[in-house]
């Protein structure tokens, strides 16, 4: 049994190898969905929902309205840090990619014994940057 719970935040990033438009600070309205799967218990419940928004919410409030930036991007951080701007530092690359193993990682950190207990066995996290495009990773547990 599979259920998602979408997550949402504005917020604004670069890619400052990116030889597009992306190089330049930018912002999104990102859109994400995760996913677990897993045995659903005796009553049919896989997971309750809140318990997805109680693990992941405190990042998602950390992120919206505020820059991803990755930890290698000297420059950018040192704009963030001297104005006092909303940041938060990832180990890698602000791409969609990355923040989709973030969220996971972070999710299977997080909340490692709730999702055990709940027999989780896969996470997937899929995050939209627009309403085109999404990037989707997927790990096990």
């Amino acid at each position: 049994m599979k259920i998602a719970k979408r997550f949402r935040w504005e917020g604004a990033h670069r890619l400052p190898w990116h030889e597009g438009r992306c190089r330049d600070l930018h912002g999104h309205s990102y859109c994400m969905f995760v996913e677990v799967e897993g045995e659903v218990d005796e009553n049919g419940l896989l997971v309750d929902f809140k318990h997805l928004k109680r693990a992941l919410m405190p990042l998602i409030e950390e992120w919206d309205h505020g820059t991803l930036v990755a930890e290698n991007d000297t420059e950018l951080l040192r704009v963030m840090r001297e104005s006092g701007w909303r940041h938060s530092v990832l180990p890698y690359d602000t791409t969609a990619e990355n923040i989709c193993r973030f969220v996971a990682d972070h999710l299977a950190t997080e909340a490692k014994d709730m999702l055990r207990e709940r027999r989780i066995h896969t996470i997937r996290v899929r995050v939209s940057e627009t309403e085109t495009c999404w990037a989707e990773y997927e790990r096990d547990l």
